[in-house]
């Protein structure tokens, strides 16, 4: 039977600690999907060597989740309304780690893709219905804030995956892939998780708020923009890095250096969330990023290029936070799931697309940043220009959450 949205438990509490770690590791999966693997990905080139195409072949098996996710997550979103937000959880939990640990054991590169697949699914899931449930316990400048720890979560998590996924390639290419196996200590996390969809109650005598979908479609046309640029730095600069003569624990150590940076500054920034435009903080952060990814293009060496990943991490920490809140403004409550999977599916596309679109010959990396860069300056001009026409769109009537005391 299903559960509509417009049926939560009436005086639903704040989340608690548990829940809110719960969905700060839920989080996390999603960055590890990627991260993992990153360092490992020339030596996974080489063992492949002799398979056809295995310089681009080994690249999708970093972004073929994109894809993948971009064309279910739909589903999971809708799965996700109806069904509530904890059996999708569950499910995706069980895939991730099925898909995620599936390269230990995978014979051929083939298998490393389909495994990858896999795990696509299981992001799907996860980001999409995780996501819906933050926008269910969180609203105003509290669902900002926790936003902006979230993305400092995530980025903490990378400064720490990426290194260690240097550390584990530097082993042997499989090796990184233990680390997904590490995810099913969620379970029992995810058995304290609401039942049913605590959303805020729809009353029947209100017509029911349809969603302002010009706006959320440029939301996700600018998400997509950035996944695009944000993805140079796992998908090409192991490449770059390698052909300055750095060694994957020292790749790992660089690439994790510049999500530090990012969590350092959502980190601060959640205790400003709510205060400001959400469209001015993002079309900064994009500045910066150009600022950065510009550096990375221009650099002589590795001291350089360490630079531009700072200065790129230091605008993207501020992105992704701002996007999502004004995404949540944009949403009405029955339509959560939906619309944050939509949000799923341009973030993931755009990693799917960022060597494709931002592809460079082998040996010309740095080309990839020039390109990112210019398109990230002109992302940042469009909010920043949104941002002077206007003030923030307001959020949507929802029922009263409960904030802490």
């Amino acid at each position: 039977m299903s559960i509509p949205a417009s049926s939560p438990a009436p005086g639903l509490a704040p989340p608690d600690r548990a829940t809110q770690v719960t969905l700060l590791l839920l989080s996390a999966l999603t960055i590890m999907s990627g991260a993992t693997i990153a360092p490992a990905l020339p030596a996974m080139q080489a063992h492949f060597a002799n398979t056809p195409n295995a310089a681009l072949l080994v690249k999708l098996a970093l972004t073929i989740l994109g894809i993948v996710i971009a064309i279910t997550a739909p589903l999971f979103g809708t799965l996700a309304d109806r069904y509530g937000r904890r059996p999708v959880l569950l499910a995706s939990l069980a895939l991730y780690v099925l898909g995620g640990g599936s390269g230990l054991i995978a014979q051929s590169l083939g298998a490393v893709l389909l495994g990858r697949v896999v795990l696509g699914l299981a992001v799907a899931g996860t980001m999409t219905a995780a996501g819906a449930l933050v926008n269910d316990l969180f609203s105003g400048a509290e669902r900002g804030r926790f936003l902006s720890q979230q993305a400092a979560f995530n980025s903490f998590g990378g400064a720490v995956l990426l290194p260690l996924g240097g550390v584990l390639a530097a082993v042997g290419w499989r090796a990184p892939f233990t680390l997904y196996l590490a995810a099913g200590l969620l379970l029992p996390l995810l058995l304290r998780l609401p039942r049913g969809i605590p959303g805020a109650a729809h009353d029947p005598a209100t017509p029911a708020q349809a969603p302002r979908w010009g706006a959320i479609s440029l939301v996700y046309a600018l998400s997509l923009g950035y996944m695009i640029v944000f993805y140079l730095m796992p998908a090409q600069g192991p490449f770059l890095l390698r052909a300055l003569h750095a060694n994957p624990g020292l790749t790992g150590l660089m690439l994790g250096s510049s999500t530090l940076m990012a969590a350092v500054t959502s980190l601060v920034f959640s205790r400003f969330a709510g205060r400001f435009d959400a469209r001015r903080l993002a079309g900064l952060g994009m500045i910066v990023v150009a600022a950065g990814w510009l550096l990375v293009f221009r650099a002589p060496g590795l001291g350089a290029v360490e630079a531009g990943l700072l200065i790129a991490g230091l605008g993207g920490g501020v992105i992704f936070p701002n996007l999502y809140a004004w995404l949540a403004d944009l949403t009405p409550p029955a339509w959560r799931g939906r619309v944050t999977a939509g949000m799923s599916s341009a973030i993931f596309l755009g990693q799917f697309l960022s060597p494709l679109v931002l592809a460079a010959p082998t040996g010309h990396e740095a080309q990839g940043f020039a390109a990112g860069s210019a398109l990230a300056a002109g992302m940042g001009a469009l909010l920043l220009i949104l941002s002077l026409r206007g003030r923030r769109a307001p959020e949507p009537p929802v029922a009263a959450v409960p904030q802490r005391g």
